[in-house]
């Protein structure tokens, strides 16, 4: 068995277009998996391309006057 490749959640953070507290805050809420190894948070590859595929969280309602795409 392969173990998983772990990256730094400011990768992972820029590999989806998210911040890193944006992981964090979906971790708290259990929507992301990472992994804790000597004090540090990380990201699989794989979870990463789940969230990419998948997607996590949830949509901010629009606004009034928010551009409409």
């Amino acid at each position: 068995m392969t173990s998983p490749t772990l990256i730094s959640l400011q990768e992972g953070a820029a590999t989806l277009g998210v911040s890193p507290f944006t992981l964090r805050r979906l971790a708290a809420r259990g929507e992301v998996k990472l992994i804790n190894i000597g004090g540090r948070r990380l990201i699989s590859t794989a979870e990463c391309a789940r969230i990419a595929r998948e997607g996590a969280g949830r949509p901010r309602p629009r606004k009034r006057g928010d551009c409409q795409s």
